[in-house]
């Protein structure tokens, strides 16, 4: 009898860690992809129209960027200020191009390009490219915040 048992507690054992490892594995990174690219477009959005404000908001509280050529900063409030720099430079026409993501439910992070002007008296006088990473955090159903944000440019050091 005592055989049986343990052989019931047995089946029913595997049975919940079979069924525990099945939810794990319906995180829907399409379903995630389809968030974040709204995202993206809302930080396009902003960051042409120069609205600092508005892009920081896509942050999380926490969130860490790293731009180049300067020290890594966290928080909005400095988040928004190296925006505001870039957007006042000049820096427009911004453009995302997700490579690929990948991740779960918790977090994910894109690998992308990007490329963006900069205008001075209505003429560009500069295009830069380059490619980023960030790391998105899920904050709510179907609602992703920056976390960690990192870019650099692929033109050429100047001497």
């Amino acid at each position: 009898m005592s055989k049986i048992i343990i052989n019931i507690f047995s089946i029913i054992f595997i049975n919940l860690f079979i069924i525990s490892c099945d939810s794990k594995s319906t995180f829907d990174i399409n379903k995630a992809r389809v968030h974040i690219a709204k995202q993206n477009k809302k930080y396009m959005e902003f960051y042409n129209n120069g609205d600092a404000s508005g892009v920081v908001e896509l942050h999380s509280d926490d969130a860490i960027v790293m731009p180049p050529n300067i020290d890594m900063v966290k928080g909005k409030s400095s988040i928004k200020k190296v925006i505001s720099d870039g957007i006042s430079a000049g820096a427009t026409d911004l453009v995302f191009k997700t490579i690929n993501m990948y991740g779960n439910e918790e977090y994910v992070t894109e690998v992308g390009r990007y490329s963006l002007n900069v205008i001075n008296e209505g003429e560009i006088v500069m295009s830069d490219s380059g490619k980023y990473v960030v790391l998105w955090e899920q904050v709510s159903k179907n609602n992703w915040l920056m976390k960690a944000d990192i870019w650099n440019s692929d033109l050429p050091i100047k001497h």
